[in-house]
């Protein structure tokens, strides 16, 4: 959603980097209507490895490497239905991604009204990401998109209708700024 936070830094011998590994904690939950469920991580799923390749990153200056990484939380909370009766939990298999802001593009706007709940997507082919648009102002940022012509979909909730936007074009290390758009009932 445009937030990004380091949680990493340091120094590394000479060398390349090939791969990077997470290993994600047990202690997580979700919420959902307000209730506090526990996210479940399977053994094979807590460690994450991402290839790393020059395309994932930058060098700002010698030496230095920069990079991001999208962790998905909408591709990666699923329904646990391994258990039984109705209400199975949740589990997380992480879905993530390395980019770079020079190398790839960013779809940015607002959306209002905060009622209505909206999920912003934006799709090129087979590819969608999303972001979920902060409630005090609708302001919503989608980072890491491939350059290419994206149909941005505002999907609303609670009675309100959506709203599409086609042929938003994304160039490498640029922003592009959609109008503010209302939701209707």
């Amino acid at each position: 959603n445009g937030l990004d936070t380091l949680f990493a830094t340091g120094t590394l011998p000479n060398g390349r980097i090939r791969k990077i590994r997470l290993t994600l904690g047990t202690q997580n939950s979700v919420m959902k209507d307000g209730q506090r469920f526990p996210l479940k991580v399977k053994d094979n799923d807590r460690e994450v490895v991402i290839n790393i390749s020059s395309d994932n990153f930058d060098m700002p200056i010698p030496g230095e490497i920069q990079f991001w990484i999208d962790f998905d939380a909408a591709r990666s909370i699923r329904v646990d239905n391994s258990g039984s009766g109705n209400n199975n939990g949740y589990e997380l298999k992480a879905h993530i991604k390395a980019f770079t802001k020079s190398k790839s593009g960013r779809i940015e706007g607002r959306v209002f009204p905060a009622a209505a709940d909206p999920v912003v997507l934006a799709i090129n082919g087979s590819d969608t990401a999303t972001a979920i648009p902060e409630r005090h102002d609708g302001e919503f940022k989608i980072m890491g998109l491939n350059a290419g012509t994206y149909t941005v979909i505002f999907d609303g909730n609670n009675g309100y209708r959506d709203t599409t936007i086609t042929n938003v074009v994304v160039r490498r290390g640029e922003d592009t700024h959609l109008p503010t758009i209302t939701l209707r009932q």
